[in-house]
């Protein structure tokens, strides 16, 4: 049976003896990251089929620390997060302990070519047991680069959590405001710059829109640049990173989401936004399609005009974004719920165990 075939088993009794699985995570600190809110979402939903775990954060500990705790633990599996960031040392401890180990590709180890090209990525890719990724159109692209690989990589889509909605917060904007919000860090690949530049001449035609930007600072030269660039347009705003607990009522406040990416993965931040309901606008990359259906579950852009365009259309049409959100949530149900999400992974997990 290959690993594709054994995701696709029937969901009967997931753990037949107790599952233990060590998950190695690049981040845990800082700025809010994809791969914070990914690690924190399979664990949780893994917990709850009733797999042990152990999250060991790349960031705060040393590989000999994780080694004492993998001793200790006595994992049946290691799980990295990040080829180039946590393959490194899933590969080496895996090794150490005689272990399986699989890794997810999340995005930048795949689309940046200074990540895909390391030495760390590629002997990680060598190596792995499987490599996950979370949509076809990855799938094939990280088999065009490396082809050898091709037989070990699964698909398993993110799944999308639905987050509460506890506070009513107005996060400092007026009643009246169309709010256009971006969830994302500050980092060049997210191009904030994109939507502050190219809505300046809406902005003057309709003194509503609001775009508001919410995340941390991961880029330090990035962040000044988009500080300067907010001095020179009263129509936006930084909210810096929101805490977690009020993301949910920041989403349910905006009148659409945006994404403006120059490339992600499945950017958690659409499928957290479409669980809710909320008409999304974002960018022509692959990810996103894989997400949005033009014109049902959502709005995608390719330019500048295409982007206004869709921003005064959706600006006019309330109904129009009514039935965007309500296609989008329906959509989140259908094909991307966080349990089934935990159950592909328990039974890649099995194939792999024995």
């Amino acid at each position: 049976m290959t690993h594709e075939d054994a995701c696709l088993q029937p969901a009967v009794s997931f753990i037949l003896t107790a599952m233990r699985i060590a998950i190695i995570s690049p981040y845990s600190i800082g700025p809010l990251r994809g791969n914070i809110i990914t690690v924190k979402r399979i664990g949780k939903f893994l917990g709850k089929s009733g797999v042990e775990l152990l999250i060991l954060p790349a960031d705060t500990l040393s590989a000999a620390e994780m080694e004492r705790q993998l001793v200790s633990f006595a994992p049946n599996l290691i799980h990295g997060f990040h080829a180039r960031y946590s393959g490194g040392l899933a590969r080496h401890l895996a090794e150490r302990l005689n272990l399986p180990f699989v890794i997810t590709i999340t995005g930048s180890d795949l689309h940046d070519p200074l990540l895909r090209n390391h030495s760390d990525t590629i002997r990680t890719i060598e190596a792995a047991r499987a490599i996950i990724c979370f949509n076809d159109n990855e799938k094939s692209e990280l088999s065009g680069y490396f082809p050898q690989a091709l037989n070990r990589i699964v698909v398993i889509s993110q799944g999308a959590e639905l987050l509460p909605v506890t506070s009513v917060e107005n996060f400092g904007l007026a009643e009246d405001a169309f709010v256009l919000l971006l969830p994302a860090a500050l980092r060049p690949v997210k191009q904030i710059e994109f939507p502050l530049q190219a809505l300046a001449p809406l902005a003057r035609r309709c003194p509503a829109i609001r775009l508001v930007i919410a995340g941390g600072v991961i880029d330090q030269d990035y962040a000044a640049t988009i500080r300067a660039m907010l001095c020179g347009a009263p129509y936006a705003t930084w909210l810096g990173e929101i805490p977690r607990e009020q993301i949910g009522a920041l989403y349910s406040r905006a009148d659409v989401v945006l994404n403006c990416s120059r490339f992600e993965s499945m950017p958690n931040t659409l499928l957290e936004a479409m669980a809710l309901g909320r008409p999304v606008l974002a960018a022509d990359i692959p990810a996103n399609r894989a997400l949005i259906r033009d014109g049902d579950t959502g709005l995608l852009y390719h330019d500048v005009d295409s982007f206004c365009d869709s921003v005064a259309r959706l600006a006019k049409n309330a109904g129009l974004r009514t039935v965007l959100g309500q296609h989008a949530g329906e959509f989140m149900r259908e094909r991307f719920s966080p349990q089934i999400e935990a159950e592909e992974h328990i039974r890649l997990y099995q194939a792999l165990i024995g």
